[in-house]
């Protein structure tokens, strides 16, 4: 068996088989690893391995790094998938692995991350706040806590919705006693792949360092990410519009007004975010845009990284105003045109397998920073980290309509 070894929680995985490819593992994830279910329904995984000694059994794994690549699926749940991630790292440790990375880039119950004893929580002030999340576990804390006894050494997710708050979690619980060489969570930041899409897609007038161009942070918590993919982008004459979001329920979203909004007149507008279940808060964007002339956009643009196309989802994104939407396959089912419907209209998705293999790489393998391989110098290098699929439907399929951009004009 090969040294760094890239395997699956799910068998023929597209995702976790795209990774593999971009690894260049000559093997196939199902010739490494079976992932069989007893009568019982309960789960057994077992890594096929070439005929064992005595003296080996126990270590055949010794000396190799394992890669578990966990994405969602369409046949089990989050909480089935968890489970599964626990048992292949655990028959990884079992049988000598010497390195074992849990690569799950939507990373599972990070939303979940305050409990009712989380004190020191930056986002918990007071009783009040603590009282929210009276009787329920923190089980962002749990799962972390979970994995790591599982055997899993490292976690690499990608732009994660709390990136400092999983952090403290995960070097707190990983590193018992600390070890400052080892970045234990690595949260890879998307903002240079996302920079190139939008200079070399040709959907916005780049003229004038970007006099035209508009960018929207849907809320504060995406204010840092879309300042970010400006400033790689190099457009120093777009304008950039922060946009505070209050959440009134489930699925009831109000913004407060930005003073600057009326500079996004007539400008094509890129509106960024993490993720998107319901599509609330765009849908909220667009009212707020388009119902008054003073702030309506030329044109207007949506990118999120995770994308769950949910029925209330597909409504929202499926409006009029709305020219294309941007995401990415971390959640594969967005391939799925059925799963579209009429968004595969519009939507256009950005395949990332071969940039988590770059980052598999060069951050684990040569223990490079992801800040000091994924940046601003790397946005010309990113066309070649992401592939770009979409419905025939979509009337820019023909060319994909990919514009060369001379960058820093």
């Amino acid at each position: 068996m090969q040294k760094n070894v890239v395997v699956s929680n799910v068998s023929d995985a597209s995702f976790a088989i795209g990774v593999a490819y971009g690894k260049q593992q000559q093997e196939d994830i199902s010739d490494l690893i079976s992932l069989k279910s007893f009568a019982n329904t309960e789960f057994c995984p077992r890594f096929i391995l070439d005929e064992i000694s005595e003296k080996r059994l126990g270590y055949a794994l010794e000396g190799n790094s394992v890669y578990i690549i966990s994405t969602a699926s369409d046949h089990y749940s989050r909480n089935e998938l968890a489970m599964r991630n626990f048992m292949i790292a655990s028959a990884a440790k079992e049988n000598g692995a010497e390195w074992v990375v849990l690569v799950e880039p939507d990373l599972f119950f990070s939303a979940q991350d305050r409990g009712p004893r989380t004190q020191n929580h930056p986002q918990v002030s007071g009783v009040e706040s603590l009282q929210k999340f009276a009787g329920q576990p923190w089980s962002a804390d749990l799962y972390a806590r979970l994995l790591k006894e599982s055997g899993v050494d490292q976690v690499m997710t990608v732009h994660n919705h709390k990136p400092q708050i999983m952090k403290q979690i995960y070097e707190r619980v990983f590193d018992d006693p600390p070890n400052a060489s080892i970045q234990r969570f690595l949260n890879l930041d998307i903002a240079h792949l996302v920079a190139n899409y939008i200079l070399e897609s040709g959907l916005a007038r780049m003229q004038e360092q970007g006099k035209y161009v508009g960018f929207v942070a849907p809320d504060s918590g995406a204010l840092s990410f879309v300042k970010t993919v400006q400033e790689y982008t190099g457009l120093k004459n777009s304008v950039l519009v922060n946009m505070e979001k209050i959440r009134l329920g489930q699925r009831e979203v109000e913004l407060n007004v930005s003073s600057n909004i009326e500079e996004l007149q007539g400008r094509d507008v890129f509106v960024l975010d993490d993720m998107v279940r319901t599509g609330g808060t765009i849908a909220a964007n667009i009212k707020l845009l388009f119902e008054n002339e003073m702030t309506r956009p030329a044109n207007l643009f949506f990118y999120c990284t995770h994308t769950y196309i949910s029925p209330e989802g597909r409504e929202n994104l499926n409006s009029p105003h709305l020219s294309q939407f941007i995401t990415t396959n971390t959640i594969p089912n967005i391939l799925n045109r059925d799963d579209q419907g009429r968004l595969r209209k519009k939507t256009v998705v950005l395949k990332i397998e071969q940039w988590i293999a770059n980052a598999l790489s060069h951050c684990l393998e040569n223990q490079r920073n992801p800040d000091d391989i994924y940046n601003h110098s790397s946005v010309i290098l990113a066309k070649k980290w992401y592939e770009i699929d979409m419905s025939s439907k979509n009337p820019r399929h023909k060319d994909h309509g990919i514009i060369q951009y001379e960058f820093g004009i």
